[in-house]
């Protein structure tokens, strides 16, 4: 079969795959801005932002929550692939954990709009919120692995694990925040990302310490 048979008729220097992945793209970026800005996502408000019909909107999404799913799991994707790696290093656990907690304000700082859909206070989505729940549970699933050999202490690890994921959500999720509104007082990435690893290294060193008797 010709390659241009394959990949449709070129017009403006793309293909129709190409074209079509292009649309796909620019209706995911629009979601993302609808949700950070805290607007409701609507067929039509998401074809507005982009100048595309409701036609492409179709061909690429059954319903606004497909898309609303498909941009959040685009955002977290990034940002749970740069933690597990940081995680998966062999190296001690206290340095893991500042390698983790680097890796995810370097992130958000270089990719915010990712910081928000994960965080942000503005977003009232009822499905952003359920994902955001997943989310949570797979973040304390890769700490409770990762700090499971090395905990010595009676405390249940998947708790704990929960309880640092907990806090960590809410010390970014306030940072973000606070940038997003430009506020005077919002920190800066590397003065959070010392923050969060200084207390969850001190977590780790009571629950890595000689079991309770």
């Amino acid at each position: 079969m010709e390659d241009g048979a394959r990949t449709g008729r070129m017009y403006g220097g793309q293909s129709s795959t190409e074209r079509g992945e292009r649309r796909r793209r620019a209706l995911l970026d629009a979601a993302i801005d609808t949700l950070i800005a805290g607007e409701k996502l609507t067929v039509r408000g998401v074809c507005s932002r982009t100048g595309l019909t409701s036609r492409y909107f179709y061909e690429n999404f059954r319903s606004v929550d497909t898309l609303a799913e498909a941009a959040y799991d685009t955002c977290v994707g990034r940002i749970a692939t740069s933690v597990s790696a940081a995680f998966a290093a062999p190296q001690e656990l206290t340095e893991q954990i500042a390698s983790a907690m680097n890796a995810l304000v370097e992130l958000l700082e270089t990719d915010p709009r990712s910081g928000h859909i994960l965080f942000s206070h503005r977003i009232g989505n009822p499905l952003i919120a359920r994902k955001r729940q997943e989310s949570t549970a797979f973040f304390a699933q890769i700490t409770t692995e990762t700090a499971r050999a090395s905990v010595q202490s009676r405390v249940d690890v998947e708790q704990a694990a929960h309880f640092v994921v907990g806090g960590v959500t809410q010390l970014l999720s306030v940072w973000l925040n606070e940038r997003y509104s430009h506020a005077p007082e919002a920190r800066d990435g590397a003065e959070v990302a010392d923050i969060a690893t200084a207390m969850i290294t001190a977590l780790a060193a009571q629950l890595t310490g000689p079991a309770a008797e």
